[in-house]
């Protein structure tokens, strides 16, 4: 068996997620194993969000489910190159309009947004989202490999030999990841250039307003558009990464890289926490918690909406977030699963993952929920 690295309150855990983690402990091949504060069951796949473990010589493809590649970017902008106040009322529904023509395929479902946010010293644009339909075809592509090694080998249909995984297949899912930062990277860069095109960014010039997905493909992560100077910065949450022999599996957790920031989303109320880590990191796997995580499955949050939270409480949001609105003057269903009495409070964020560094602490402006183009 091997060993679990509590970092959150193992006695917080839910006992489904505990026993699924339990069960992953008992694999040969998993020599360790570390659980997050985000920590939680989901129902439809097996190994709880939160989690990250490596395993020898073996290969889990199907831990990260069909959103591989998902990750979190942010640019940064400072408040110096910032004119004005960003107007909801004004510029909220030309952003959103705007933003359907970024990438082909939209932000996606579930808790994928492109949000405003800010700190004393800069604004911020932060996207969350993943690789859409390409992580569902290589999701398939798994699904198949270890379909086959079963009926080849007699194996559990979970895993499979990290032979199996040969130079083909490894660049294919490389190429994938490479695409989920691609798309975020496509909707920073691009609404930088709307808030430069509506004069709320400086800009050296004329702002043209075309869109499409490879509009900033090569711009470096630290430049300038249209004369102003951003910085860009990604963490990935869901994948695979291979090292020799080693493999290690992420299903919900941050990957963290020396000397680069990561972004840890709390809610649309409480903004995101930008987090780099100290050399202790490396005994929880380079990973941490990937946010506050969900206090509340949707179903149960669309529930709490309903019968817990009285009359004036539904107001305060509808008055905080009334951009999200439907024409009926109500939230539509995945905004109310997303609201922020879904999720956790952040106190246990540095408290069980001593080796962050808190570098801001955002305030959120505006979001955009999750789209289906």
């Amino acid at each position: 068996m091997s060993s679990i690295g509590y970092y959150c309150d193992p006695q917080g855990i839910e006992p489904h997620a505990h026993a699924e983690l339990q069960r992953y402990a008992q694999q040969p091949a998993i020599g360790a194993l570390r659980a997050f504060t985000d920590i939680h069951y989901c129902a439809e796949k097996a190994l709880p969000v939160g989690v990250a473990f490596a395993a020898t010589n073996h290969v889990f493809p199907l831990v990260t489910g069909k959103d591989i590649g998902c990750g979190v970017m942010y640019l940064r902008i400072g408040k110096e190159h910032w004119r004005k106040l960003f107007d909801k009322r004004a510029h909220f529904d030309a952003w959103q309009r705007a933003h359907g023509a970024m990438t082909d395929d939209g932000l996606g479902g579930g808790n994928h947004f492109l949000s405003l946010e800010e700190d004393d010293e800069a604004v911020y644009v932060i996207c969350h989202t993943g690789t859409r339909n390409r992580g569902i075809a290589l999701y398939q592509r798994c699904v198949e490999l270890c379909r086959q090694y079963a009926q080849e080998a007699g194996g559990d249909g979970e895993s499979v030999p990290a032979g199996r995984f040969d130079d083909a297949f490894r660049a294919y899912y490389t190429d994938t990841l490479r695409f989920g930062y691609a798309r975020r990277k496509a909707f920073c860069l691009q609404t930088m250039a709307f808030l430069q095109g509506a004069q709320y960014v400086g800009a050296s010039g004329p702002v043209a307003r075309d869109y499409g997905q490879g509009l900033f493909a090569e711009r470096d992560e630290e430049g300038r558009l249209h004369g102003t100077p951003y910085r860009l910065g990604d963490s990935v949450h869901n994948h695979l990464r291979f090292d020799g022999d080693t493999v290690l599996h992420r299903k919900g957790s941050t990957e963290l890289v020396p000397g680069r920031t990561a972004v840890l989303p709390l809610s649309m109320s409480r903004g995101s926490l930008l987090v780099t880590a100290t050399g202790r990191a490396g005994e929880a796997l380079w990973s941490c918690a990937h946010g506050a995580g969900r206090k509340l499955s949707r179903f149960a949050a669309q529930k709490h909406w309903r019968t817990v939270l009285k009359e004036k409480e539904r107001r305060a949001y509808r008055a905080q977030f009334p951009e999200l609105l439907g024409h009926n003057g109500e939230f539509p269903k995945g905004t109310v699963q997303e609201l922020d009495y879904a999720y956790k409070p952040d106190d246990d964020i540095f408290r069980y993952q001593p080796y962050l560094r808190l570098v801001t602490r955002t305030r959120p402006i505006a979001t955009i929920k999750y789209t289906e183009i």
